[in-house]
């Protein structure tokens, strides 16, 4: 009996060890074990059925991405690398030594942004070239049934002005007293301008400045330049108009994140998908 009981423990420990490590579920062939499921759910704080929709989600974009055999060159990742490496100040080498602290090796890291890239390839062939342009109208619409998305909209001023800008201050200055006369050495440009588009300071300065008056000259540090004010309209509501950019960046973002949800969904209902063990 006691030889017995601790070959009866050992077969359970082994047992219990193998289900620790056994498949969970199967993906089209794809394999999700419980250790991954488990690893996930750690290392992103997740539920497990969180943990467990992000690896099927996984294995669905890995099997529709292998279909379409999309290959990434090395001299692409090597551009992906070092355009990384510049936006964040980054020599080869301390992109490795920060790369090492992470625990990614090198080749790992450039394994990691070639799927990226086939993702974003993928993405861009399959899904986003589905998604249409929107119209004015249909921007319009969402801008009203979305406005505290766009609340800190300023209000926005209209000005029409006249810029006089000349290498010297005191050619500059006589074209001031003398406006209706051409002066040589001083060029007039004529500016339409709206507030939202312009620098606050010089904003700020022209709203000081009464119609049919000319500002201060500015030193500009490469010549002087002052701002006849012809006329400005008072600060109104920018409006749909003066976040027409913004309401359309945000309408895509939205639509993008739908085509990609409808895409997986499809993905999905044509997988096959077998829970052995949660």
């Amino acid at each position: 009996m006691k030889k017995i009981l601790p070959l009866l423990l050992f077969t359970l420990l082994s047992s219990q060890a193998q289900i620790i490590d056994a498949i969970a579920i199967d993906v089209d062939g794809e394999p999700i074990t419980t250790l991954e499921i488990q690893a996930v759910q750690q290392k992103l704080n997740m539920s497990k059925k969180a943990a467990i929709d992000a690896l099927i989600k996984d294995r669905l974009e890995k099997g529709a991405i292998d279909k379409a055999e999309i290959v990434i060159p090395p001299e692409a990742i090597d551009a992906k690398i070092q355009q990384i490496s510049q936006a964040r100040g980054l020599s080869p080498a301390d992109m490795r030594s920060a790369l090492n602290k992470n625990g990614l090796t090198w080749e790992s890291y450039r394994e990691q942004l070639s799927n990226e890239m086939k993702k974003e390839q993928f993405f861009n062939r399959h899904i986003a070239s589905t998604i249409s342009q929107p119209t004015e109208d249909e921007l319009k619409v969402y801008y009203e049934t979305n406005k505290d998305k766009f609340s800190s909209a300023p209000a926005v001023s209209q000005m029409s002005l006249i810029a006089y800008a000349s290498n010297s201050s005191k050619k500059l200055q006589e074209s001031i007293a003398n406006p209706m006369r051409k002066m040589d050495g001083v060029q007039q440009k004529s500016i339409l301008a709206s507030s939202d588009e312009m620098n606050p300071k010089l904003y700020t300065l022209i709203q000081q400045t009464p119609e049919g008056s000319f500002t201060q000259p500015i030193n500009t540090g490469r010549g002087f330049v002052a701002y006849y004010v012809k006329s400005k309209s008072a600060p109104t509501e920018g409006g749909f108009n003066s976040v027409r950019n913004a309401v359309t960046m945000q309408w895509m973002q939205e639509e993008r994140m739908k085509a990609g949800k409808n895409f997986l969904n499809k993905l999905k209902n044509n997988a096959s998908i077998r829970i052995i063990r949660l």
